[in-house]
């Protein structure tokens, strides 16, 4: 697994303390909600995954949504180069899944959209499973692996990745 630390990805710092998590049941897969380029799988396009990293922590810090968070609200994210940005990190509470609802499951996001992007690709749906093992491993997330939809009304993680989700979430 290739982890892009928080420093490497030029996170900002929290706004206030974390919520420390011991375990979880386990993982709820997200994805960003909105247009992602359709050439970000594109070998030579890895900075723009940074990029829109970075613009959603500022987008949740700012609250875009409606909500200000302290920090991105998902635990890790996964890119189309089966790379893992570190978000909160393990046994840390996320604040993407829904209120009420985020003690449960850690939040893992992929970099995918509604439109542009919208079908993994293989590297993506690797680094998905690296994350949740990550988090499996140093995280104590329980075997539970479901979409952000099974518990909130939303059409988040998309249909192509809730298939993926629903199929067992395995390696392709």
């Amino acid at each position: 697994m290739n982890l892009i630390t928080r420093a490497e990805w030029h996170a900002k710092k929290p706004s206030a303390n974390y919520t420390r998590l011991s375990s979880t049941r386990g993982v709820k897969i997200h994805y960003t909600g909105g247009r992602v380029q359709d050439d970000l799988p594109a070998s030579g396009n890895h900075d723009h995954c940074a990029e829109l990293v970075r613009a959603i922590q500022r987008m949740h810090m700012s609250g875009g949504r409606g909500e200000t968070y302290i920090d991105l609200g998902y635990n890790m994210v996964a890119c189309p180069h089966r790379e893992i940005f570190m978000g909160r990190g393990p046994h840390v509470l996320p604040a993407a899944n829904g209120a009420g609802l985020n003690s449960g499951h850690y939040a893992v996001l992929a970099l995918i959209g509604s439109s542009g992007f919208t079908e993994p690709n293989d590297d993506l749906l690797n680094g998905l499973v690296d994350a949740i093992e990550y988090l499996r491993e140093h995280g104590d997330a329980g075997h539970e692996v479901k979409g952000h939809r099974d518990g909130y009304d939303t059409s988040c993680p998309g249909d192509p990745l809730y298939r993926w989700v629903r199929q067992g979430a395995e390696r392709p």
